[in-house]
């Protein structure tokens, strides 16, 4: 595969120069230091230390905020976020496979620049197209938005006095600034695809984001024809894998639904613990699980598990967390690619 071009993007404002670094000190601590290796820095020392580091390499001109950003956007994909899987859509691919054919849609949509490039965008107040790639057999599609909330923080409330002897309540809130990456892969060959999205705040809505994706490509992408893969058996697949002793996922949680609408759910005592263990437990959610429906299924998927001829590449165990209700899988931690590529085939193969 070829390198993506990295172009020119506009001049970045005070805050995003300032918000690109907290980002960059926000991720895994071998993630930074990944970062300093390739631009021949020192690793070691505290986060303080680290962001003088960088903020005079900056400086020195010895680091760019666009190779900040282009670091950023190629482990920010694999961090803390929500997957959407989804089946290819019917009928002869030829046409999607050929770089020209998509060369030339984004051409009639003058987004030509974006194909097999990267515009290093940090903070754009609307979800803004970054980058096209097409190679190896996949199309990828990287959009980016800023996004702002505000959180409470009661312990920094105050109760203050008016001049007239009058009592005001002060309620803090804390103000966060994230950047939201969503991104878009179809591999070709398999026909298959999914959409990844960066983790949002508690009340985020990831079925908003990916509608407002889905309208973003629509006038080149028909994404009505990517159909969502039904995640909902998964969860009684892996249970019931775990029930006869042959567990690639420990279960923390699951909750079943009925068909009127009913649910029923069971937790493990710890992440450490497997729901599963008690006689009278596992016997009343194996009668659920075989006449309800999956709703949601917190898991920890093990390592040193091979239940198929892909190679499991896991060290530890990786929270997963199954949303049958919406078709979406989270990892509510950070992992790598190859940990979120093998948990996500495995959970394609038990759809």
């Amino acid at each position: 595969m070829e390198p993506i071009r990295l172009l020119r993007p506009p001049e970045y404002t005070s805050e995003e120069r300032e918000a690109l670094i907290d980002f960059v000190l926000a991720l895994r601590k071998s993630h930074i230091q990944d970062l300093l290796k390739r631009v021949e820095l020192p690793v070691s020392g505290t986060k303080p230390d680290l962001r003088d580091r960088l903020e005079e390499a900056l400086k020195k001109d010895g680091l760019s905020y666009e190779r900040l950003v282009e670091f950023l956007d190629s482990v920010a994909p694999w961090g803390k976020q929500h997957v959407f899987l989804y089946n290819g859509p019917r009928g002869d691919l030829k046409e999607w496979k050929t770089a020209d054919h998509v060369l030339g849609l984004l051409k009639q949509h003058r987004l030509g620049r974006l194909f097999n490039a990267r515009l290093p965008l940090v903070l754009p107040e609307r979800l803004t197209l970054s980058s096209v790639a097409h190679a190896d057999g996949k199309l990828r599609v990287m959009a980016v938005q800023k996004r702002e909330y505000a959180e409470r923080t009661p312990d920094h409330d105050e109760e203050k006095e008016s001049e007239d002897g009058e009592k005001i309540s002060l309620k803090a809130y804390v103000h966060h600034l994230t950047r939201t990456l969503t991104v878009f892969e179809w591999d070709l060959n398999a026909n298959v695809a999914m959409l990844q999205v960066t983790q949002l705040q508690k009340d985020g809505d990831y079925e908003e984001v990916a509608e407002e994706f889905f309208q973003l490509v629509s006038p080149w992408m028909n994404m009505k024809q990517f159909g969502p893969v039904d995640l909902r058996p998964v969860i009684g697949k892996l249970h019931e894998i775990e029930g006869n002793g042959q567990a690639e996922a420990r279960s923390h949680g699951f909750t079943y639904g009925s068909l009127r609408g009913r649910r029923v759910s069971a937790h493990s005592p710890s992440p450490r613990d497997s729901v599963r263990g008690e006689a009278f437990i596992d016997d009343a959610m194996d009668n659920v699980r075989r006449s309800g429906v999956g709703h949601l299924g917190n898991f920890y998927w093990l390592p040193g598990i091979k239940p198929g001829p892909v190679p499991n590449p896991l060290k530890g165990d990786i929270h997963v967390i199954i949303v049958g209700a919406k078709s979406r899988v989270n990892f509510p931690t950070p992992n790598t690619e190859d940990v979120v590529r093998y948990v996500l085939h495995r959970v394609r193969s038990l759809s």
